[in-house]
């Protein structure tokens, strides 16, 4: 198992045909009917400002979408660990605690500070997100590669691991693109 981020963008509200009801066997019929996918739009409850931009119930998009594996779970917070602290020079937990007393909004904050199983990042978060991965590679992937050669003190990583860090920054930066254009991010 591990997580699975699929983004898309120009989602579209579409109404349920008079006498649907969500999950029921005529829901799925009329799905699968659709040219397009489906998307159950719901917040999650602990992070409404991820979900600006969005409105609740069921979407079809429009327009380009992009997936990529993030991997497992522990091997994706190993990789928001190390996004954390190339940018704010610390760890995600103290990170965590410094978003939880009034810090949130810095650099990459909307998606270190997010569940790791499940979720919906929407088109403003998106946005934002996009902005700092394009304005921040240079200094993030410098900051990255010192570990890699062993000048920072305490961070220390193999090539592969700088590789694999560089590949899924790209991943990332490729879904906040798409998501930006009035789209979103599913975290499944």
């Amino acid at each position: 198992m591990g997580l699975d981020i699929t983004a898309v963008s120009k989602l579209e509200p579409v109404d349920l045909p008079e006498g649907i009801e969500l999950w029921s066997d005529e829901y799925y019929d009329w799905e699968d009917e659709q040219v397009s996918s489906v998307w159950n739009l719901h917040p999650h409850s602990y992070f409404e400002e991820q979900f600006q931009g969005l409105k609740e119930g069921p979407h079809i998009y429009l327009g380009p979408s992009y997936g990529h594996r993030a991997g497992s779970y522990s091997g994706y917070n190993q990789w928001r660990d190390w996004l954390a602290r190339a940018a704010y020079g610390k760890r995600i937990e103290d990170v965590w605690e410094d978003i939880d007393t009034g810090g949130y909004g810095g650099p990459f904050a909307e998606l270190v500070n997010f569940p790791d199983n499940e979720g919906i990042i929407g088109p403003v978060a998106s946005k934002k997100l996009y902005r700092d991965f394009v304005l921040l590679e240079d200094d993030i992937m410098d900051e990255v590669d010192s570990w890699y050669l062993k000048q920072h003190p305490t961070n220390t990583i193999s090539l592969e691991d700088f590789k694999w860090f560089q590949s899924k920054y790209k991943d990332w930066k490729e879904t906040f693109k798409i998501a930006s254009d009035g789209g979103a991010v599913f975290f499944h």
